[in-house]
């Protein structure tokens, strides 16, 4: 991968931080309260809480490239090179068309009345030219701005449906198997 203007969600990191704050007062409160054996009892839901915090909050992002988009959400990474990007969307949140479907970008969501609001009384970030990026620049949480950075440079509406390339996709192993074992953990946890 070579520098790319990274969008990610304003408050995602956030979210995330919060989620992690919350599983380890959690783990530290049953540690205090009835020590090791509450740890071992019930610790697997503020780990749980702890996976999906990293999974759904901090992981997603919208990498624009020289050579396509990377759309890395929640389980998936979604590889679009500029051939196969067709359009985009932003009504829902971020969504890049090509002739075999949509990605949608969970890092990306549409923005809140106030966001819109806030939107319209400040200016527009600017984001640099993908041709003289040296090094990974951070290009806001705005869909609006991701999606003009994407029509800018797409390629895939001059091809036909057959000669477009399709995008590649790929279960994300890392974070599937952590969703499953603490779920997994949970779900015992619960039961026992």
């Amino acid at each position: 991968m070579g520098p790319a203007i990274v969008f990610r969600a304003g408050t995602s990191r956030g979210y995330a931080v919060a989620t992690w704050a919350v599983a380890a007062v959690v783990l530290v409160a049953l540690l205090v309260e009835d020590g090791a054996t509450a740890l071992l009892s019930f610790g697997a839901l503020p780990v749980f809480l702890a996976v999906i915090g990293w999974a759904a909050f901090w992981r997603p992002l919208v990498r624009v490239e020289r050579d396509g988009v990377r759309v890395v959400n929640v389980l998936t990474t979604t590889w679009l090179p500029w051939a196969a990007v067709t359009g985009t969307r932003t009504r829902w949140g971020l969504e890049i068309t090509t002739h075999h479907g949509k990605v949608g970008a969970w890092a990306l969501p549409s923005r809140s009345a106030l966001g819109r609001w806030t939107r319209t009384h400040r200016e527009e970030p600017v984001v640099s030219s993908l041709r003289r990026l040296d090094a990974d620049e951070t290009g806001g949480s705005d869909p609006t701005v991701a999606a003009g950075l994407i029509e800018e440079h797409r390629t895939g509406h001059v091809l036909a449906a057959d000669d477009a390339p399709r995008p590649e996709r790929r279960l994300d192993v890392v974070p599937a198997g952590l969703l499953l074992a603490s779920t997994g953990l949970a779900i015992v946890t619960l039961l026992l």
